[in-house]
């Protein structure tokens, strides 16, 4: 109880923590209104307030001038005499204000009053931290150690007091802490002051730490010399950016990595060891997954629709093509290379060999019906066709009648029959081709039989 009977020094521990004055005096007021209704079992009026000239803080209760004060109404009313010792030109039924104490009330109303006290202290320093750092989400918060570490998320202490949370899913991956660490976060959002949780939630996976990391080492980027166009992270595994600038004479990919490669290292340092690609930014979407599949080398690079099963929609992704002993450098490990260099480009990225491609083409190759095997479609009608951009039976069968019949010399007869022949010397193409590709694989595995046979007869 002791500790509650100097308001003042509550006062300063309130002061310490930056909570601003009016905050206080509410606090104060709305304690002793819960104190007084559990003393007596009814609220006094009271009033709190601030001396300028001392700095202390004046409570008063505001009490009826009476008589004679009634049974349990002490709390309410003052006797005449004892008023005018507060103020000598008061009269009956005026009202005065009276000097308390938290000494006056009992151990309950104590209890009662320091709760409802720190609960509105904390709400305040909760609006105070909404208020301070609502506008920093994205930006890196300073002065950060390790409070508790559990297996979901690590208490941080942010400026000596302020409680924030790392998230599980917002760690990168492999990092380890122990209580005093310090730690390098981004603020990625700030709890409302009604939560009961820690208001600042912070972050080591978000990519928005490298692009942070990077404009503390260059200073070129607060300049807009150069800039961070976009990133693509594995936390803690391997991040990819692409950077551009905005001077001819400036090299962008330079000025990130640094002298000797200073710059890129330091902020490798900081995400322990994660390995960051620095590639120049183009919108040519081929180019820029080319680069991104580094080390390695991409040989042909094509977009084509593919169906997602997730979505149940078309979408457009890139095919590109590596030499054979390449594919798994351009995969990387647990496939994170061609994954990042998808995020990258914003689309999804499938790889095929160079021998895979080049199997592949050879059947499409041999597929293609070129418009002058057409018995119907002489020399000059094939080359008018050819301009117009008919120049395979495919094609021909992908477009309208419409379409067609704007060709010289394609009238209504000439094209049904044009459209007929497309259609039965493409279904002869894709026969022989079903039936080359069974011969092809029927003579591989006689092959490889006779391998082992030799190989049994050997042994």
């Amino acid at each position: 109880m002791a500790d509650f009977e100097r308001i003042d020094a509550l006062a300063s521990l309130v002061r310490e923590k930056g909570v601003n004055r009016e905050i206080l005096l509410r606090s104060l007021h709305a304690g002793l209104a819960k104190a007084s209704l559990r003393e007596y079992g009814e609220e006094q009026e009271i009033k709190v307030a601030w001396e300028q000239s001392s700095g202390d803080i004046r409570m008063e209760a505001l009490k009826t001038v009476v008589e004679k004060v009634g049974r349990r109404k002490t709390h309410l009313e003052i006797e005449l005499k004892n008023a005018r010792k507060l103020d000598k030109n008061c009269e009956l039924g005026d009202q005065v204000a009276v000097p308390i104490s938290i000494s006056d009330f009992g151990r309950a109303a104590v209890n009662e009053f320091r709760s409802e006290f720190l609960l509105l202290v904390k709400s305040a320093e909760r609006n105070q931290v909404w208020k301070e750092y609502e506008d920093r989400v994205g930006t890196i918060i300073p002065r950060c150690r390790v409070q508790q570490v559990y297996r979901n998320r690590i208490l941080v202490q942010v400026a000596g007091s302020i409680e924030a949370v790392v998230p599980a899913d917002e760690r990168a991956r492999g990092e380890r802490y122990d209580q005093g660490d310090s730690i390098t976060p981004v603020l990625i959002r700030v709890e409302r002051p009604e939560s009961l949780e820690p208001q600042l939630v912070l972050s080591r996976a978000t990519p928005e730490l490298v692009r942070r990391l990077f404009e503390r080492e260059a200073p070129e980027i607060e300049e807009g010399v150069v800039n961070i166009k976009v990133i693509a992270r594995e936390p803690g595994v391997r991040s990819k950016i692409a950077v551009s600038s905005t001077d001819m004479r400036i090299d962008a990919v330079g000025a990130f990595v640094g002298m000797k490669g200073s710059r890129v290292q330091s902020v490798m340092r900081e995400l322990n060891g994660e390995r960051i690609d620095i590639l120049p930014w183009t919108r040519d979407r081929y180019v820029l997954a080319s680069q991104a599949l580094a080390p390695a080398t991409v040989l042909n690079i094509e977009s084509e629709q593919s169906f997602n099963r997730e979505t149940g929609e078309m979408e457009d992704i890139l095919i590109a093509v590596v030499p054979d002993d390449q594919l798994s450098l351009a995969i990387g490990r647990n496939g994170h290379n061609v994954r990042l260099a998808g995020q990258l480009v914003e689309r999804r990225i499938d790889l095929k060999t160079q021998s895979q491609w080049e199997e592949e083409n050879r059947w499409e190759n041999m597929l293609r019906v070129d418009v002058s095997e057409l018995p119907s479609v002489n020399d000059k009608l094939a080359e008018r066709m050819s301009r117009s951009g008919y120049d395979s039976a495919q094609i021909i069968l992908e477009s309208t009648e419409e379409e067609l019949q704007e060709v010289q010399g394609v009238g209504p007869v000439k094209l049904a029959q044009i459209l007929k022949e497309a259609a039965d010397l493409v279904d002869q193409r894709v026969h022989q081709i079903e039936v080359a590709k069974k011969l092809e694989q029927n003579s591989s595995s006689e092959s490889e039989n006779e391998a082992e046979e030799a190989t049994e007869n050997k042994e």
